[in-house]
């Protein structure tokens, strides 16, 4: 459980132009986000730009992601900016990092995907370029993720599958291996699967399905 104390401790070492409070349950972060090349803290060579910031976080993260809004209009507000019409930042496809970050406490995501979004803000401002590339948006961009999670090719019949299997508490010997030999997932990938298994745990693939919308019928089908 995240808490405010937590959320403040971090803020006083990785953005201290940051005030947490706790408001009817959820904790708000406000203030100026330092973008900067090195620590926000102490790099000097100094600010690289800085924006107004608004973070909304419950007590439930990483389960739940924070919402991060962009308050002072600096970021044009379009999908090719990674943005939303009320200013609501795509900072990252939150079930892969929480998939592939060896850390996802707050200070991690306050010096990890909260630093890149806004330094490729002020990169694509400066140059017209995004620095750490870019994924496509929406759907597509949300399987791409999802593939590069699993270590898979990005094909969607077979991120469902895998995560068909992955959302159970154990994979399902008797199921066919998603590697499409035909043969029963006990006698071909089974230890692979653990090993995955224990990357994106049931709550995680549950919730990356939950994003992808199968439509009907669609997710029986997937792998067989």
């Amino acid at each position: 459980m995240l808490t405010l104390l937590e959320v403040q401790a971090a803020i006083a070492f990785e953005q201290p132009g940051f005030r947490a409070t706790e408001i009817d349950g959820k904790i708000v972060v406000e203030g100026t986000f330092v973008v900067t090349a090195g620590s926000a803290v102490c790099d000097p060579a100094g600010p690289l730009a800085r924006y107004a910031v608004r973070i909304e976080l419950t007590h439930a993260y990483p389960r739940i992601e924070p919402r991060v809004f962009e308050t002072g209009g600096r970021i044009k507000r379009d999908p090719d900016h990674h943005i939303n019409g009320d200013g609501d930042c795509c900072v990252t496809v939150w079930e892969n990092w929480l998939a592939t970050a060896a850390d996802t406490g707050i200070a991690a995501y306050l010096g990890g995907p909260l630093r890149e979004y806004f330094l490729g803000q002020f990169w694509f401002e400066k140059t017209g370029s995004w620095p750490f590339g870019e994924r496509a948006h929406g759907m597509e961009g949300m399987e791409e993720a999802y593939a590069d999670a699993l270590g898979i090719a990005n094909r969607r019949k077979d991120i469902l599958y895998y995560l068909r299997i992955l959302r159970l508490p154990r994979p399902r010997g008797h199921w066919p291996c998603p590697c499409g030999s035909t043969r029963r997932l006990r006698d071909c990938h089974d230890t692979d699967l653990w090993s995955m298994h224990h990357r994106i745990p049931p709550h995680l693939a549950r919730a990356m399905l939950v994003r992808l919308q199968p439509r009907k019928g669609e997710l029986f089908k997937a792998g067989f």
